[in-house]
């Protein structure tokens, strides 16, 4: 392999050419960071906006292959607020936001708030070992069928972009819902919970997400 030193004595001009190039790159870089955050947002309102709205009835459903919750169901959070997160430990995102459900829930489950995953697995063996392997405390569910093509969890809540989160009131409605975690931290955040209980702020990564 030629040595930078090669380089140069061949090429005097090689190194600020170099240069140039990597200036133009990170140029070209800048201008297009604006345009990808903008398809980003843009997506995120897309897919929000099919999500059911703050104030309607959240569906019950029971949980499936759910260990010792197995059978319950969400009505029976009833009095409770509840952070449900539709995700899939094959979704690269929802893999990025596991760590910030899990801050949440450790921030949050103490003050009562209840955490509800809806996993879009369809093999258990790798469902399960990535609960475990990521501390997942909270209920778990999965159909353990193919997303939208067998699963039935996701239709009433209109997922069709994962992961996607609802924060459910004591009362069974929905106070939000989106597939932007930061947004449902925020909701989590201005809850009528004890001030001097109340997290500090912190941002939630977000991402492209999965949709089929």
């Amino acid at each position: 392999m030629p040595t930078f030193s090669y380089l140069c004595a061949v090429n005097p001009h090689k190194f600020t050419d170099m240069k140039r190039f990597a200036y133009i790159a990170a140029a070209l870089l800048c201008l297009a960071l604006p345009a990808a955050q903008a398809q980003d947002a843009a997506a995120t309102a897309r897919y929000d906006s099919l999500l059911l709205k703050p104030g309607e009835a959240a569906p019950d459903f029971a949980f499936a292959n759910a260990g010792p919750a197995d059978g319950k169901t969400l009505g029976s959070l009833r009095g409770s607020y509840v952070v449900l997160e539709f995700w899939a430990s094959w979704c690269p995102d929802c893999r990025r936001q596991t760590k910030d459900v899990a801050r949440l829930h450790k921030e949050y489950a103490p003050l009562g708030v209840e955490f509800v995953g809806v996993s879009f697995d369809t093999d258990s063996a790798a469902w399960q070992r990535y609960v475990k392997a990521n501390a997942m405390e909270w209920t778990q569910s999965c159909e353990l069928k193919k997303w939208k093509r067998g699963t039935t969890t996701d239709r009433p809540y209109r997922v069709d972009w994962i992961p996607a989160f609802y924060l459910i009131d004591p009362q069974g409605k929905v106070a939000a819902a989106s597939v932007d975690l930061a947004k449902v931290e925020a909701a989590l955040k201005a809850l009528p919970l004890p001030a001097a209980a109340k997290p500090a702020a912190a941002k939630a990564e977000t991402g492209s997400g999965a949709a089929l």
